[in-house]
């Protein structure tokens, strides 16, 4: 009887997420004499890290498929000022036709995106570099270099609003809420796990999902444990649960999502098999439009008000965290869940290093740092399986 030997490295690269999480949340813990996970600061964490999170819901796709979105953050900035300027400046326009039309201006963004990367067949790179620069030259034009706000209605409380009390004392509603998104998750896993058995893809096997089902669940209801001490479920933390779930949904069990994986993998071999690409990548760039568009939204209301600075790398953020929650640079892989999880991580290493008064350029050092670091690390698992599969 041999005895097989454990691969080490595949344990921690499967489960980077957890190890990269635990490592930042102790060392900063540590480091801020305890501060860093009080119930306030951990609640302020998820609301900083949640416009971010947003964006990066979409991003991953966008990543998934070959291509990238240098714009968003400045796109997300212009939409903001937009936005802030049609309800401060003209205060007759109500907050509900203010967010129809910023999502109207996001759909044509998108549109324009989606026709020059997919049917133009030019390279993302450079037209969102070039659109990065339009939006920040429309956002001073517009604003004359000014602030606008404070915002108010639908808005501001997409950004800085809370779920009242049923009780009027705690926040009973943050429990309930929780424990639906519990529920809703194990349901999820284990219908699931009996539509893979059901399609013949394996025996079921409670080892496989029961710790993933328990991990997950814990982290839940950690989380909201943590909003019940402080605050309470804002409707940005809802908005970022609801977009996960849909976009998760749609890119796993749908023909579009399909048809992202496949034009990552291999586009030319996804043309031949019938996908239409150039439809799918303007789909795509639209659904991501509309969600930085959300964002945006957010973004403004957390704040109350509209700078030009707005924005201002929020798409270096989201892409960050797309790669540290594994999707892959190069394509073909990656999933929503991880880059919301990713984004979150640099949050909160972004929350902890500004507890600690790092110096600005410390930070941008240690951020660049934590990109390269997952970039290597993704590309020295993929030589390392290539090996494998050829040894075999």
């Amino acid at each position: 009887m041999t005895n097989k030997k454990v691969d080490l490295f595949g344990l921690f690269y499967q489960n980077s997420l957890a190890v990269e999480a635990i490592v930042i949340f102790l060392i900063f813990q540590v480091l801020t004499g305890g501060m860093f996970m009080t119930f306030r600061n951990l609640s302020n964490l998820i609301m900083q890290g949640a416009t971010c999170s947003i964006i990066a819901i979409t991003m991953c796709l966008v990543i998934i498929t070959c291509n990238a979105d240098l714009s968003a953050g400045r796109f997300l900035g212009m939409l903001g000022m937009i936005a802030a300027i049609m309800q401060v400046n003209y205060s007759r326009i109500p907050s509900g036709l203010v967010v129809l039309m910023v999502f109207a201006i996001a759909v044509s963004v998108g549109l324009w995106h989606g026709f020059w990367v997919g049917y133009m067949k030019l390279p993302a790179f450079i037209i969102t570099l070039a659109t990065q620069l339009v939006f920040l030259g429309v956002n001073q034009y517009i604003s004359n270099g000014r602030i606008i706000g404070p915002v108010t209605g639908i808005i501001a409380e997409m950004g800085n609003g809370y779920m009242p009390s049923i009780s009027g004392k705690r926040n009973d509603t943050t429990l309930i809420v929780g424990a639906i998104i519990i529920i809703a998750y194990i349901w999820f896993e284990i219908a699931k796990e009996r539509k893979s058995i059901k399609q013949g893809f394996g025996a079921t096997s409670l080892g496989k999902i029961v710790p993933k089902i328990v991990l997950v669940t814990a982290l839940a209801a950690a989380v909201t444990i943590i909003l019940y001490n402080h605050k309470g479920f804002a409707y940005a933390m809802l908005i970022l649960f609801a977009l996960t779930l849909i976009i998760s949904y749609v890119s796993k069990n749908t023909k579009f999502g399909r048809y992202i994986y496949a034009i990552g993998g291999n586009a030319e071999a996804a043309a031949l098999s019938g996908i239409n690409v150039s439809k799918e990548l303007l789909k795509l760039y639209v659904l991501h439009a509309f969600v930085v568009a959300t964002a945006a939204l957010v973004f403004l209301g957390r704040l109350n008000s509209a700078t030009t600075a707005g924005g201002n790398g929020y798409e270096f953020t989201a892409i960050t965290g797309c790669v540290v929650g594994g999707t892959a640079i190069t394509g073909g892989r990656g999933g929503v869940v991880g880059a919301v999880i990713g984004t979150m991580i640099m949050a909160a290493l972004d929350n902890g290093m500004s507890l600690l008064n790092l110096n600005p350029a410390l930070q941008y050092i240690v951020r660049g740092a934590v990109l390269l670091f997952a970039i290597a690390l993704d590309a020295y698992a993929n030589k390392r399986k290539a090996k494998m599969v050829h040894a075999v």
